[in-house]
């Protein structure tokens, strides 16, 4: 079985649909979204449809809770709040509806998804540094956890004696010996300095986990981000992958 996990689409119309190829020219069996759909980009309604129309499960993002009104926005910079009033102003019903059914977590076999961390997942931590990566590796007790959150792929690893690892590739198996905590990239609002879209992919039967980059219409984003009077910080960093 070959799974496909994405997440941070971010309202971001274009990323999505480019993912959306990919994933059918990978010829993933089943997808699973962990959450953020809204927010920052112009195009809510649309992905949350599509999302909702290919994704088996689907994750509650931070900003997703707000656009529901389950969260104030005081913790959110300046122009995350100000994209998120305009997403409030702008969503259906339908989508609030559909948003409504989003999960907090979900456990598949024996990987666990939460959008933010295992550690109390309705708080929203981030897990940025390796000290925070060594601490969640106690939160959960599945094989494998997949997060999203901080729009930075990364792959971490520990066995039961040694302290986590970060990965140098973006590619690797699923041993026996160790547990995995992936964050599995953003695909509308990357941030590591790459532009193109990021998800995982893995394949149960060959035990490969591999983080996969798609290039996507960035300008086209960017020119519907500019005509619904999105801020101009928000349009401009999509090119730089930050």
């Amino acid at each position: 079985m070959k799974y496909g996990f994405f997440s941070d689409v971010h309202s971001n119309l274009e990323a999505l649909k480019a993912c959306v190829i990919d994933f059918r020219a990978e010829k993933i069996d089943k997808l699973y979204f962990l959450g953020d759909a809204v927010g920052y980009g112009p195009c809510p309604d649309e992905c949350v449809k599509l999302i909702d129309d290919i994704a088996e499960v689907k994750l509650m993002g931070n900003h997703d809770y707000a656009a529901l009104g389950l969260m104030e926005t005081e913790y959110f910079n300046q122009y995350a709040a100000e994209s998120m009033g305009w997403t409030k102003s702008s969503i259906s019903e339908k989508t609030i509806e559909l948003m409504s059914d989003f999960e907090l977590t979900h456990k598949l076999d024996d990987i666990l998804l939460v959008h933010s961390s295992p550690r109390e997942p309705e708080s929203w931590h981030y897990i940025l540094d390796m000290e925070d990566a060594e601490e969640n590796f106690s939160f959960f007790a599945e094989k494998i956890c997949l997060v999203g959150h901080t729009h930075r792929p990364y792959i971490v690893y520990k066995d039961q004696i040694s302290e986590a690892v970060l990965s140098k590739q973006t590619e690797e198996i699923a041993r026996d010996d160790v547990r995995f905590l992936i964050n599995i990239g953003s695909v509308g609002q990357p941030r590591d300095g790459d532009p193109r879209s990021c998800y995982l992919i893995y394949d149960s039967e060959t035990g490969m986990l591999k983080l996969k980059r798609v290039q996507y219409d960035v300008k086209s984003t960017q020119e519907y981000m500019a005509k619904v009077g999105l801020p101009d910080y928000l349009i401009e960093r999509l090119a730089a992958g930050r």
